[in-house]
């Protein structure tokens, strides 16, 4: 009991201590409407140091200040007041209806707009397999490899024609979804018009059935991709500087420079001669990838406005545009060509992406 009553003690003092600087204040505007400005100051100021008021009465103290100041002719003063103003309410709305011109005239010549954002979105993303050229082990002609769980075209499934026994050729894999996020920091150049670079962090992979010119023979791989990325992006927010538009629908174009940190290879084969990779095979490490490549960006998204911060909601389309596969490197990883009877075609990997995010907005109010 007796170490509580100094915490009680304390928490009485300050509450007792802000309810007196929420009535300093009180006064201190009563004297600022009748005219009485010389002792405003020296009022609020000590609760300002003790920071003894709330947020809204902080706002409040400031800009009673700062009109102090103006009327008592104190320019270096009224702009300290201004800045720390600012400092606490980054977009701080003057009222015309209420605020005196000298007032609009003061704030007019300060950044009041972010000097930059930071903006941090993590998802989910999927890949689309684009052939280049076709390399297989079975006749392409007669038989199409699945991508994804489809071909082509877009069926999961297919018969040969004149095939008199009319057997179903079926996807034996399906469409995987993997983990991606971004760090990107802005910056507005234009009204509405954001330029944005960063970094991405990127998990991925594909699957690939192909059927080797027999129902009962088939073969199955997933290739799965880690990726570090570097995105450069421009953005255009419509109603940017409405300030009380809530939600802000934006869209962006961009690219990336792309760098594969890691690519492995399952698979088995099925028929014949069954066969199991055991374990996983690094496609880097036996150099069956390319490891630097480029892609294209194009996305739209949706910020929600909290306070001088955003939410958003967002999807995009990566398409790369250099051959995944080390052409010159095909035919020499025996895993592939004589244990699983696969080889893989020139492709480049396309990406469909959502996600979730957060952006920050960093101020420094300062005059121009």
């Amino acid at each position: 009991m007796k170490k509580l009553l100094p915490i009680v003690f304390t928490l009485l003092t300050t509450i007792v201590y802000s309810q007196n600087c929420t009535q300093l204040l009180n006064q201190a505007e009563d004297d600022y409407e009748e005219g009485r400005l010389l002792g405003i100051p020296a009022r609020i100021t000590g609760c300002l140091d003790n920071h003894s008021f709330s947020k809204e009465e902080e706002v409040r103290a400031r800009k009673l200040l700062a009109l102090v100041y103006i009327f008592t002719d104190q320019e270096a003063q009224a702009e300290i007041a201004m800045i720390n103003l600012l400092k606490v309410d980054p977009e701080h709305r003057l009222d015309p209806q209420v605020d005196p011109a000298e007032l609009f005239f003061l704030y007019d010549q300060f950044r009041t707009e972010p000097i930059f954002r930071i903006s941090f979105k993590a998802g989910l993303n999927t890949s689309n397999v684009v052939v280049i050229e076709d390399y297989a082990t079975n006749n392409l002609l007669v038989h199409d490899n699945f991508y994804n769980g489809t071909t082509p075209d877009g069926d999961d499934s297919y018969t040969v024609p004149g095939d008199s026994s009319d057997v179903d050729y079926n996807a034996n894999s399906t469409r995987d979804y993997h983990f991606w996020a971004e760090l990107l920091f802005q910056k507005e150049v234009y009204e509405g018009v954001d330029v944005s670079s960063g970094v991405q962090f990127r998990t991925s992979s594909y699957s690939a059935d192909s059927y080797v010119n027999q129902v009962n023979i088939n073969n199955s791989i997933v290739n799965s991709q880690t990726y570090l990325r570097i995105p450069i992006q421009a953005s255009y927010t419509l109603w940017s500087s409405n300030r009380d538009k809530i939600l802000l629908p934006y869209g962006f174009l961009g690219g990336s420079f792309d760098y594969l940190m890691k690519a492995n290879l399952t698979g088995s084969r099925i028929g014949g001669t069954t066969s199991t990779i055991q374990g996983e095979i690094d496609l880097i490490e036996t150099n069956q990838v390319n490891r630097v490549n480029y892609s294209l960006t194009a996305g739209v998204g949706l910020k929600i406005r909290f306070k001088t911060h955003f939410f958003t909601v967002e999807g995009r389309y990566d398409t790369g545009r250099r051959n995944y596969i080390n052409g010159d490197e095909r035919y020499t990883n025996s895993n592939y060509t004589f244990d699983l009877a696969y080889v893989e075609p020139a492709l480049s990997l396309d990406f469909i992406s959502v996600s979730l995010g957060y952006t920050l907005s960093i101020y420094r109010p300062k005059k121009y």
